[in-house]
């Protein structure tokens, strides 16, 4: 009986060393379950496939990590972000919007993973520079990009073919542009589609300002607006004439991307994400191109959603949540197969499977010269979307034929700067 007992206490002896080099290997969360909090909100339809990579790293995970997912609309991720965290309730990892780091950051929410970001193997030169620039403020990393998404024109290739056009050869400048919209204008149908409000129609004005040599938005210290010149008001004279002038665009137009899936309009600007929804209508025959170069230099506007981790000292959570990170930046193609946003990570843009995707070629092409928004705090008091933001202002009283450009443009610029004296 004594030999029995000397038995089992060695073999139990045996296990308890097991389960302490488990630790000791540096596979501490193996050895136990840890569950992270994960808030996505990244826009319908797309978030649907984020879900569902959320959902392959919890079955497929072999750290013991399960991730609860929240998804939430952007305004609310970023007003509830601030209230958690102040309350200890902030989620362990999110996504966001490249544009919103430079005020998160600034309200001290946001962890510093540069050295979490090394440990997994995520490398400055497996991404693209923009992206991976674009995401580090003042030398400090406080996201991994998971994407770009910046403007391109798509165009439909059923109705250049009846208008006498080549759809292989769509419009590469400002000529070509406008010769193909007013081709395509006839009967009912027009040959470009423009909102009137929202955030399209201020960002492609901003990507014609960024195409003259010297057009920028915001000065170089950033605190003042730089567009209330001959630059600014061209830019915005192109678009008012694309309405009145040569009359290529609908009056008063409400939702470009929805005349164009009836045929309405034959050319569209807008982003990657709009794939998703047009690949629903098997009728709907389409290409896409970057951006026309109207002015000098190719230029277009663009943002990336990025993932962060919440400011911590729970080592394990952060350890977690850099993992779901790694995950999610390996899984880009897929990210890019079903929601339509452009990979950042070299090895994905070079890869075939990529490269099979040619509707997001053009989009691809638009990266080394995709522009995001001046970093700056007060972000979404400049460059938001609401009906009462300056840009939006400027761009509705102008294609209302209620102000001139040169009017519109000074107030915009008025205000920003007030804006901007106030941070």
């Amino acid at each position: 009986m004594k030999k029995l007992l000397l038995v089992f206490e060695i073999l139990m002896v045996g296990v308890i060393l097991v389960v302490f080099s488990m630790g000791l290997s540096g596979n501490a969360l193996a050895a136990s379950k840890i569950e992270i909090t994960f808030w996505n909100g990244v826009g319908a339809p797309e978030n649907v496939v984020l879900t569902e990579l959320i959902s392959k790293f919890n079955e497929t995970n072999e750290y013991g990590i399960h991730v609860n997912e929240e998804i939430m609309d952007w305004s609310t991720l970023y007003t509830k972000l601030l209230l958690d965290y102040r309350v200890g309730a902030a989620p362990d990892v999110l996504t966001m919007q490249q544009s919103a780091l430079t005020q998160q950051a600034s309200f001290g929410v946001l962890a510093d993973i540069g050295k979490l970001a090394e440990e997994v193997g995520f490398k400055k030169e497996d991404f693209v520079e923009t992206a991976w620039e674009g995401t580090q403020l003042n030398g400090t990393r406080y996201a991994i990009p998971l994407d770009m998404h910046p403007l391109a024109l798509y165009y439909n290739t059923k109705l250049f073919r009846d208008a006498g056009l080549d759809p292989d050869n769509p419009p590469k400048d400002g000529e070509e542009f406008l010769s193909c919209a007013q081709k395509l204008t006839k009967d009912d149908r027009y040959g470009f589609g423009l909102a009137y409000s929202g955030g399209i129609p201020f960002r492609i004005w901003m990507s014609l300002v960024w195409q003259h040599k010297d057009g920028k938005i915001l000065t170089d210290d950033l605190k003042r607006a730089a567009f209330d010149n001959q630059i600014g008001i061209e830019s915005l004279q192109f678009l008012q004439d694309l309405v009145y002038k040569y009359e290529v665009v609908p009056k008063e137009e409400a939702s470009p991307d929805d005349d164009f899936v009836k045929e309405i309009v034959a050319m569209d600007i807008t982003g990657p994400w709009a794939m998703y929804d047009f690949n629903k209508y098997e009728s709907l025959e389409y290409g896409t191109t970057p951006l026309p170069v109207i002015y000098d230099q190719p230029a277009t506007w663009g943002d990336s959603h990025v993932l962060v981790l919440t400011a911590t000292d729970n080592v394990q959570k952060m350890e977690a949540g850099m993992k779901l990170i790694k995950f999610l930046s390996d899984e880009s193609l897929i990210w890019t197969q079903k929601a339509g946003h452009l990979p950042v990570r070299k090895e994905v843009l070079e890869s075939e499977e990529f490269k099979n995707l040619k509707l997001s070629k053009a989009f691809a092409e638009s990266l080394p010269f995709t522009h995001y928004y001046p970093p700056i705090v007060k972000r979404e008091e400049v460059f938001g979307r609401e009906a009462t933001s300056p840009l939006v202002v400027m761009i509705e009283s102008v294609m209302l034929n209620r102000e001139t450009p040169e009017n519109a443009i000074r107030k915009a610029a008025d205000t920003i700067n007030q804006i901007l004296a106030e941070e």
